[in-house]
């Protein structure tokens, strides 16, 4: 679709609209003659109950969140994530935690992991988000974009960004012929321990990431986040009330420390576990008693350390637990370019799993991707020319970009969750790098 010289002129009211509050909603807009709306179909108390985990910030998304936010927005940030996570290295540990492999890289560089509410407020500040408003379809209209939503009404935009995640109506509409992403042989789970630091097994590093690799094609993450203490929890509290039935209420003592880890300041561990789903049949069924007597039953046939699974069965916090079937698209298969004033971003672009920081790298530097296309472009006042001359190059570079990423986050769910021969070289492998490093 070509632009003609009359709308290459910018705009005193450019409106551009963006479909779905996820992460790639992070758009760093410069202030002035630019009209963001943004459209979520659910709640907001529905967003935030879903991101109460600290996500890892990787070196590259930190970089883009320079550029994205003002000096002052970044130092916030810094400030509500400073959970004396120092680098991005792995501490990898055997199922009896055994060192294996640790290294450090990007150290000192802040912040590693952030609260996701945060994160999320601090990257929409001066957006306009209207909640439990569903878009149903978008179509092009004489250099337009009319948004049709559930309700009836339609909005008119110079511009759409579909945020909207890997079940993205957008991406369904542009590109019917293309596979949805599939699911993995995969469940991730995860959950909160109030163990305080003293009695974290000293095998486990408290400034960086621990990675338990279990014999039965499964691995479990460690992450202490330092922070105010949390108040003492009685042993076993969660499994007492699962016994209890399914509407056990929490006493204060349970509501005190529920209260508190919804401070983004608070202190907890973070665990995090990858389960194949033959060993976790019915997973979708399961309450938190189930899941707590799963992962148990999973850590105790690895031979797990007993401090660790004790730690797990002592300081689980109820009404933490977490668990999700892992998707992904496929190696080679993104999503095509596509003429015209509809982009797509994060994971309605591509669906990376959630084993490292890739996905959510990918989605922050798609959407400073898109944000600076706009901006640099004639169309919008910006000295790079007219837009659809720019749209490809910011397709091919978010697309070259999230295949890396893909490429090596399945690499990774791989080489974490080998058993048998296989996972014993793996094992071998790593013990000896370890060594060859220190030589």
């Amino acid at each position: 679709m070509s632009v003609n010289s009359t709308d290459e002129q910018q705009s005193p009211h450019a409106k551009i609209i963006i479909v779905g509050a996820g992460m790639a909603k992070t758009q760093g807009w410069a202030p002035g003659n630019l009209q963001i709306m943004v459209y979520e179909h659910r709640p907001q108390d529905a967003v935030s109950m879903a991101n109460r985990y600290p996500v890892q910030l990787s070196s590259d998304a930190r970089t883009a969140l320079q550029r994205i936010l003002t000096p002052v927005g970044f130092n916030n940030l810094v400030g509500e994530s400073n959970y004396d996570i120092v680098h991005e290295g792995v501490n990898i540990l055997n199922s009896d935690l055994a060192h294996l492999f640790s290294n450090r890289k990007h150290e000192n560089e802040q912040p590693q992991w952030a609260n996701m509410n945060v994160l999320r407020e601090v990257l929409s500040e001066g957006l306009k988000i209207t909640w439990c408003k569903r878009v149903v379809r978008v179509r092009e209209v004489q250099q337009k974009v009319e948004v049709v939503f559930e309700d009836g009404s339609t909005e008119l935009a110079d511009f759409v960004i579909g945020a909207d995640g890997m079940n993205s109506t957008i991406r369904s509409q542009l590109h019917p012929s293309l596979s949805p992403p599939h699911s993995l042989p995969y469940v991730f789970v995860q959950f909160k321990l109030a163990t305080s630091p003293s009695k974290i097994p000293t095998a486990f590093q408290q400034d960086g990431m621990n990675l338990v690799l279990g014999n039965s094609s499964n691995s479990t993450q460690i992450i202490v986040f330092s922070g105010r203490p949390l108040p003492p929890l009685d042993p076993k509290t969660a499994l007492k009330m699962s016994e209890e039935g399914p509407f056990a209420e929490p006493d204060d003592t349970v509501k005190a420390v529920q209260k508190q880890l919804d401070d983004p300041k608070s202190g907890f561990v973070l665990a995090r576990m990858t389960i194949p789903t033959r060993l976790a049949e019915g997973w979708e069924d399961y309450n938190e008693g189930s899941w707590i007597d799963r992962i148990l039953t999973i850590l105790r046939h690895d031979g797990t350390n007993e401090a660790m699974i004790k730690m797990i069965e002592d300081d689980l916090v109820p009404a933490t637990t977490h668990a999700s079937l892992m998707f992904s698209d496929e190696a080679g298969k993104a999503v095509p370019f596509r003429e015209g004033r509809i982009v797509l971003v994060g994971d309605a672009m591509h669906v990376v799993p959630p084993t490292s920081a890739n996905g959510i790298a990918a989605a922050i530097l798609d959407a400073q991707g898109i944000s600076e296309t706009l901006l640099t472009s004639s169309e919008f006042g910006g000295p790079g020319g007219p837009l659809q001359a720019l749209l490809p190059q910011n397709h091919y570079a978010s697309k070259t970009r999230s295949e890396a990423y893909l490429k090596e986050s399945l690499h990774l769910l791989e080489v974490s969750n080998q058993s048998g021969i296989q996972g014993s070289l793996h094992r071998g492998m790593l013990r000896s790098m370890d060594w060859f490093k220190t030589l």
